[in-house]
């Protein structure tokens, strides 16, 4: 994102602010044969007013009308550009900096991507927007078709993060022993907020089994799960190669965390026991 914000940048995001403000019933306006901008700008204001008209004009069609507001488009006192920031989607993006956190994190480096590709700049991503856009058109979509594809993609990335902000807040509820975590209420948090909070390891007892994993810091230190395979591979539990996973059922192969050969007391016991051996010996500490 742009690091400085020009008198035309902050025009632009104030008529998106006062068309955000208007009542129904709004209309949105791109232009014909849209490309990655076009697409994922409407798509963007089409999630923020889901009852606005959704229409496709000719790139040098003049917007006026106070109800509309037209992105990647240029001619009228009613449209967005972001020529400054490097796009349209990167404006809007930034435009919601001050009035929606979670949005602006979610769709923040999708702007960042927009802004150099859509500004004729390399980008190194692997997944790039604008050939999304392509791809689509070589299944034969049309504009409509493109459009909704792009509004799936930005409802289900602003859902995620909405979720990733709310497990982050349930993080901080997770007691840690000793650094050991222990999420038994089946509670969706990812173990990255967790292993921030002081976590080293992580145990879980859901509806999918009992899983073990260990932090990214204790991977760098060499210490593996596999230390533990003899314990665990004859209850018929799977330890990673890798030794960051061990577990008894998962989301993809469910199994009951009843069979698993221990109960979720044992499993933090041994778990602690061989933790503080590894403290005891230098290679980690804990908080």
């Amino acid at each position: 994102m742009a690091n400085k914000t020009t008198p035309a940048t902050k025009n632009e995001i104030e008529r998106f602010h006062s068309w955000l403000a208007t009542e129904d019933p709004l209309s949105i306006a791109t232009h014909m044969h849209v490309d990655a901008d076009a697409a994922f700008s409407a798509a963007l204001l089409s999630v923020l007013k889901p009852k606005a008209q959704v229409v496709f004009v000719s790139a040098d069609s003049k917007i006026e009308d106070a109800r509309t507001l037209g992105v990647d488009l240029s001619i009228g006192e009613r449209t967005i550009k972001g020529l400054d920031i490097g796009s349209a989607f990167g404006l809007l993006v930034l435009g919601m900096k001050s009035i929606d956190r979670p949005i602006y994190r979610a769709l923040r480096s999708w702007a960042f991507q927009l802004n150099l590709t859509d500004s004729g700049r390399g980008c190194r991503d692997a997944v790039v927007l604008a050939e999304l856009v392509k791809a689509w058109r070589s299944l034969g979509m049309e504009d409509m078709g493109c459009f909704k594809r792009a509004k799936e993609l930005i409802e289900g990335k602003i859902k995620s993060e909405r979720s990733n902000t709310k497990q982050k807040q349930l993080a901080g509820n997770v007691k840690i022993t000793n650094g050991v975590a222990v999420i038994s209420n089946g509670a969706k948090i990812r173990a990255g907020h967790v292993f921030k909070r002081g976590a080293k390891v992580l145990i879980r007892e859901s509806e999918v089994g009992h899983s073990i994993m260990i932090s990214k810091e204790m991977s760098r230190k060499g210490i593996k799960l596999s230390e533990l395979s003899t314990l665990l591979k004859p209850k018929g539990w799977f330890v990673h190669s890798e030794g960051f996973l061990a577990c008894y059922g998962s989301m993809k192969a469910p199994k009951d965390y009843r069979k698993s050969g221990f109960t979720l007391t044992e499993i933090e016991s041994f778990i602690s026991t061989w933790l503080m051996s590894h403290i005891k010996s230098g290679s980690i500490k804990v908080q």
